[in-house]
């Protein structure tokens, strides 16, 4: 596979609530040091509300475009790339080009939904459309409000959640060096993270308070963490074998699970310290948003052509890679 694509803008942005670590544990009436010690979670931002969605959606895109020198009408595609769903009906990515007015119109669109790794397969479909030459220019946003549907008997999923918001501009180039995406997914692991309520199985007219946990995030941590044990070294192996690449070589941008979870991966994997970029500490784990959260600022401190690891696991259970420069 070779890399069809350049990232050219980027930005992201975080909620005004912010709430720390020793806030949740007095707020739960947990030991103090709880959270921090279980999730790594220092600070993390909670949205307000709809309109602080809305606001800080078109707030990333606006500041994306301006970071690549682009406009709207330079767009020809628009990928949401969320686990946070807006409503059933129509999709995220066509309420975010209402949410970006007038100069949006008629902008192809499209949701590309895989809970976590969302930014990583929406960067690998682009990748592919560009390389049909259906498309030319995409607008990816990861717009992520996931606080709102914790349970709070469950601490160790509660606390760690955080709200945040990206967007990326992407351009497509002509033949470009090897890359690679994986994604695999292996359905051992696909009630470890879940919520059973809102879709077809379990419909939102059957909701009473009665079943409020089954419409809440629900996560088994440790079945999490022994899968990604089992089946990750190998995919990390495949992706540095198509690419010829070597571990220390490339920058690593991991999904921000947890800091347990991140710590892991890392020693787990043989990963560099020095190259393994993560700040979960600051923020949370942002769903879909943390991979080009972290990977906006990282950006910005490499040069063009830098290669780039961007490793996770998300509901499903799955798990994905990619190597490209940047």
């Amino acid at each position: 596979m070779n890399q069809h694509f350049k990232i050219i803008g980027s930005a992201r942005a975080l909620p005004r609530k912010a709430i720390s670590a020793a806030e949740l544990d007095c707020r739960l009436g947990l030991p103090p040091g709880w959270t921090a010690r279980h999730t790594g979670v220092l600070m993390r931002h909670h949205c307000s509300g709809p309109e602080e969605a809305e606001q800080l959606t078109r707030a990333v895109c606006t500041h994306a475009l301006t970071d690549a020198g682009r406009s709207l009408a330079d767009i020809d595609l628009i990928v949401d790339a969320s686990l946070c769903i807006q409503q059933p009906i129509p999709y995220n990515a066509a309420l975010v080009q209402e949410i970006l007015g007038p100069a949006a119109s008629g902008i192809s669109c499209l949701d590309v939904h895989a809970s976590c790794l969302g930014f990583v397969v929406a960067l690998n479909v682009v990748n592919g459309l560009f390389a049909s030459g259906n498309a030319q220019r995409a607008l990816i946003v990861c717009a992520e409000t996931h606080s709102q549907g914790v349970n709070w008997k469950e601490p160790e999923s509660a606390c760690l959640m955080g709200d945040g918001t990206t967007a990326y501009v992407v351009e497509a180039v002509s033949r470009g060096n090897p890359c690679s995406f994986l994604v695999e997914t292996f359905a051992e692991g696909a009630h470890l993270c879940e919520v059973r309520g809102g879709g077809h199985r379990l419909p939102p007219y059957l909701y009473s308070e009665s079943m409020r946990p089954a419409f809440q995030f629900h996560m088994d941590g440790k079945a999490v963490h022994k899968l990604a044990s089992r089946h990750l070294p190998q995919l990390l192996a495949k992706v540095l074998t198509q690419t010829s690449r070597r571990l220390d070589e490339l920058t690593t941008i991991p999904h921000q699970a947890s800091g347990p979870a991140l710590d892991l991966m890392r020693r787990r994997l043989g990963l560099p310290e020095d190259r393994f970029h993560s700040s979960i500490a600051e923020h949370g784990n942002l769903v879909a948003a943390g991979i080009p959260y972290v990977l906006d600022a990282v950006r910005r401190r490499l040069p063009a052509g830098s290669p780039i690891l961007l490793l996770g696991t998300a509901a499903g259970y799955t798990q994905a890679a990619a190597v490209f420069e940047l």
